[in-house]
């Protein structure tokens, strides 16, 4: 897990962070393939997701505050 030390937005926890992981990673391979997950409302993921409770949500965009609980907000049981 890449945490954001001192960073306030995921905007510079991506700048600052993220992407020179992967820059770092390129350097030692061709490749690298980054993959996000969706649910879509009419999946099954979305269906099975929605049975085992709703918990918190939250919606991510480059202006958003990274969060202080940073281990749970990826945290999955």
């Amino acid at each position: 897990m890449l945490k954001p030390n001192f960073c306030k937005t995921f905007e510079d926890y991506d700048k600052n962070v993220f992407l020179p992981y992967i820059d770092y990673q390129l350097k030692t391979c061709s490749r690298v393939d980054v993959v996000w997950d969706e649910y879509r409302e009419d999946s099954l993921k979305a269906s099975t997701r929605g049975k085992r409770g709703k918990g918190i949500r939250r919606r991510v965009h480059a202006d958003s505050a990274i969060p202080g609980n940073w281990e749970s907000f990826f945290s999955h049981s």
